[in-house]
């Protein structure tokens, strides 16, 4: 066995683990689908409970890093307050410790070959002739199996190193070195998992002492963060607060654990673990146990710190789906939903503005959307081309939603379906944009009738209306609230009607008087067209909540 091939053997053994914690991931994930994602959202809803729930997911599905990012993308997407995320994250640190007692059991206790060829067996037969979740469940076992496949390279080369290199001379670097080596090497590989093998493999075969291999894993704990760092970049603010917490947090607990190194072995040598494997993991396990029993009394304080630090962005004129990753389909899918509604709220202002009619009489004055500053000062025209550029970025991101989930939940939501869920939200901003439309091509008409010198015109005018508050203020109803769909349906139906009748009969009334009322046949025209346009407008607003 020459140096090459132990090198070579190291790296493939390295490889191997980090494709397999990859497709694991996929895996597990895949498995835990929606109920995973559902179970992060609404049993998080205290900081103690949050913590519980992080370090349960963790466990489950044995990636930190997956948790937080989830975690980013429900924060970004106002689904989760940022107390109760950090909860999550403190929680997910301890339940990453997890993977370090089943390697440090199965990994250097057994015999690997007697679990490495059932598992790619059962693994790869499945793979390769199920389907759905049996495929997914079949996916984990020749994940796992690899995953301890590319342990045994590691372990089997970095013991052959013993015979090839003087172990003596590691023993007089610092332990600082070792600190410094698990921040970098995890930051690289991106798996904090996957340096606690390698250290647990050169602890088995004696290449370092056990206060090398602490601190090492020390290390690996703040190297994680840089996951998290880089899923937050191009974020909202509140993505950021959460990723700096992550990196606070964990640069508190490494220094003190790197303080008090010594004495938390001390601890664990009176807990009687004698095995440096089982010290090791169990050193790993405590000091972040110790970190969330610090930080979760603290955790309102910590978050509302972060908020004062880490301020708001400008403004976006997109204010949900440019937090969110598409990639987490059900956050995408809401984000999707609240801008959409967000869109119609901007188009019923504008359709106000060019109606002149005051947001406070038509009843939406108080909303839980507001009107960005740049489009109060705007002009009515600017406002416009906001809400197109709005729809575009809506449209974008829709037809970016990941669809091919194949978690069972999520097929039963494709039998209504997910896609079709997709489709109706996009063809309710095109109408909500329609509705726009409709009145930016008479606002010339509608100038003019605030100029006329013709109290007769104005007089119809007003009338023409009337109605535009009520029926407005049954949309913004409709628009702020989820109610029962078949109140719903019954609402837009009556609304609907309404519209219809109203419009028809001013028509009507106009054709009928036309030879007793003086009017000109040019302002008569125009108020037939103007008549016509507010009622395409509201239909079109009327569909576009329907699609809803």
């Amino acid at each position: 066995m020459n140096d090459t091939f132990d090198l070579w053997k190291l790296f493939a053994g390295l490889g191997l683990f980090l494709f397999a914690m990859n497709y694991l991931e996929v895996a597990l994930k895949q498995l835990a689908g929606r109920r995973f994602r559902r179970f992060l959202r609404y049993s998080t809803d205290k900081p103690v409970s949050s913590a519980v729930g992080g370090i349960i997911a963790t466990t489950v599905v044995q990636s930190s890093s997956l948790v937080s990012l989830i975690v980013l993308a429900f924060v970004g997407a106002g689904l989760i307050p940022l107390v109760n995320a950090i909860g999550i994250v403190l929680g997910s640190n301890l339940g990453t410790t997890f993977t370090g007692w089943i390697v440090a059991t199965l990994g250097f206790k057994l015999d690997l070959t007697v679990l490495i060829y059932p598992l790619v067996a059962a693994g790869g037969l499945g793979y390769g002739l199920l389907k759905r979740r049996w495929k997914s469940f079949s996916q984990l076992l020749l994940s796992f199996a690899f995953l301890l496949m590319g342990l045994d390279f590691m372990k089997d080369s970095v013991a052959a190193l013993t015979e090839q290199v003087d172990i003596n001379v590691l023993s007089d670097y610092p332990l600082v070195i070792f600190l410094f080596i698990g921040i970098i090497f995890t930051a690289i590989i991106q798996s904090s998992s996957a340096t606690m093998m390698l250290t647990l493999s050169a602890l088995y075969a004696g290449i370092i002492p056990l206060p090398a291999a602490a601190a090492l894993i020390i290390g690996a704990d703040l190297g994680t963060t840089s996951t998290v760092l880089l899923g937050s970049l191009h974020g909202a603010a509140a993505k950021r607060r959460l990723a700096m917490a992550h990196v606070l947090f964990n640069f508190t607990i490494a220094t003190l654990a790197f303080i008090g190194l010594f004495p938390l072995l001390a601890l664990i040598e009176l807990l009687t673990i004698h095995d440096p494997l089982y010290s090791l993991v169990a050193f790993h396990s405590l000091f972040n146990l110790f970190g969330l029993f610090l930080f979760l009394p603290l955790i309102k304080q910590f978050s509302n710190f972060l908020e004062h630090w880490i301020k708001e962005d400008e403004p976006h004129i997109e204010r949900f789906i440019h937090n969110v990753s598409k990639d987490v389909t059900d956050a995408a899918l809401i984000a999707l939903e609240k801008e959409s509604r967000y869109l119609l709220y901007l188009v019923l202002r504008l359709n106000l503005r060019f109606l002149r009619i005051s947001p406070k009489t038509a009843g939406i004055a108080n909303s839980e959307f507001h009107l960005p500053t740049a489009l109060a000062s705007s002009s009515k025209l600017e406002h416009y081309i906001a809400i197109k550029k709005l729809e575009g970025e809506i449209v974008s991101y829709a037809l970016k939603i990941k669809t091919d989930d194949s978690d069972a939940d999520i097929d039963r939501v494709k039998g209504d379906g997910l896609t079709q869920k997709i489709d109706d939200l996009i063809n309710a901003v095109r109408s909500g944009v329609y509705s726009a439309k409709s009145l930016k091509n008479i606002d010339d008409d509608l100038k003019s009738f605030y100029v006329i010198d013709d109290d007769t015109v104005s007089k119809y005018f007003e009338e023409l209306k009337e109605p535009v508050n009520s029926i407005y203020a049954s949309i913004f109803s409709l628009l702020e609230n989820n109610k029962d769909s078949d109140f719903i349906e019954e609402e837009l139906s009556s609304l609907k009607e309404k519209s219809q009748d109203f419009h028809h009969a001013f028509s009507s009334k106009l054709y009928k008087k036309m030879s007793a009322i003086h009017i000109k046949s040019l302002d008569l025209s125009t108020l037939l067209n103007v008549n016509k346009e507010i009622e395409t407008s509201e239909k079109a607003m009327i569909k576009a909540l329907s699609m809803l």
